[in-house]
């Protein structure tokens, strides 16, 4: 279970299958508030994208500069220029950075945007004409 919270890409897709899954209900039932309730599973997915290194069990690195290229420890063109494989625990550390630092704030504020304002779809949406 662990290994599925933390792919960044499984994450990602079921954000934007509970939002298109809510735009659906809502237009097939003519009631937005299923858009704006799914936004709450979007935020979701993105507290999962923001714990992820707490679901791996692996803190985020801090960076060290290394003295033969002055590049961070972190950094993959440091293996390059010491002709060295890239250690797998790097690219944990770098699947953890994204998703804490780009993917989980974008997921989280798509997901609030949908959630406080998706139930304005309603306005649109009208039964009877406007006198």
């Amino acid at each position: 279970m662990s290994s599925l919270l933390a792919n960044n890409k499984v994450i990602l897709f079921m954000a934007l299958f509970f939002g298109v899954l809510g735009l659906l209900i809502g237009y097939k039932f003519q009631d937005f508030m299923w858009f704006a309730r799914s936004g709450a599973l979007v935020v979701a997915m993105g507290l999962i994208l923001f714990s992820r290194a707490s679901i791996i069990g692996k803190d985020i690195k801090i960076h060290i500069v290394m003295e033969e290229t002055g590049l961070s420890h972190l950094d993959p063109e440091h293996y390059k220029k010491t002709n060295q494989p890239m250690p797998e625990w790097l690219k944990e550390d770098l699947k953890s950075r994204y998703a804490v630092g780009v993917l989980a704030p974008i997921v989280s504020f798509i997901g609030t945007v949908i959630w406080g304002f998706g139930d304005l779809f309603n306005n649109f949406v009208t039964t009877t004409p406007p006198q």
